[in-house]
């Protein structure tokens, strides 16, 4: 009984956070019928040209994809609000994934989660490869500059938390053009552990929820 018990925990502790494994155990997302993860976006035709741009986005990485249109299909919006859509467009779903609304720096970053680096551009691959150590094993890697208040109290929190991290001075990279604009860094900091781009990368416990989160590189 408690080896009964034992696995049943380490199955819903895998499942909690690796959902993809479980395409048929009440995984909510896009599958094919072997479990395969797909990519759907769904789309309106008031979009402002974001859902041109997640479309077009996709269709140069050569990332084969179902548009699924909202606009005055019932069918279509109880999907989309199944699988989370909550009035933002376009919503994009990819295995068990999904982004809402459209940046080329989050879209390649759920890509990779869902499928390695197999649909990233070749300086993306280069610039995700750093995230990485030797075996594979994911790093919190922080896109920062010397003068950042944000980026010191970040540093300061993992210390304290004896956490390891990469950081780089963006401004002083000699190659900060194309870091800037591959990566898409607008500001400071931005904190990638392995594939996933941390949405609130300045805030030491998002950062370290994603670590639970990461897998190792896959290519």
């Amino acid at each position: 009984m408690k080896k009964i018990t034992f696995l049943v925990i380490a199955v819903a502790a895998l499942y909690h956070f690796k959902p993809e494994l479980f395409p048929g155990f009440g995984a909510s997302g896009a599958f094919d019928s072997k479990g395969n993860p797909q990519v759907v976006v769904f789309t309106a035709k008031e979009c402002n040209g974001a859902c041109e741009k997640a479309v077009e986005n996709l269709n140069d990485r050569k990332v084969g994809f179902q548009e699924v249109p909202l606009d005055g299909n019932e069918d279509n919006i109880k999907r989309y609000k199944k699988l989370g859509g909550n009035g933002i467009v376009p919503f994009i779903v990819m295995g068990s994934r999904s982004v809402q609304g459209f940046e080329k720096s989050m879209m390649a970053s759920v890509l990779a989660q869902t499928y390695g680096d197999q649909y990233l551009t070749r300086r993306e691959q280069i610039y995700y490869n750093s995230h990485f150590i030797a075996d594979g094993s994911p790093v919190i890697y922080i896109y920062g500059a010397s003068w950042c208040t944000f980026c010191k109290a970040l540093r300061e929190e993992l210390g304290r938390r004896k956490m390891d991290f990469v950081e780089v001075d963006v401004e002083a990279a000699s190659d900060r053009t194309l870091m800037t604009d591959t990566m898409e860094i607008g500001g400071y900091p931005i904190t990638y552990v392995g594939y996933e781009r941390v949405v609130g990368g300045g805030n030491a416990d998002a950062v370290l929820a994603a670590l639970k989160r990461a897998g190792k590189r896959r290519t």
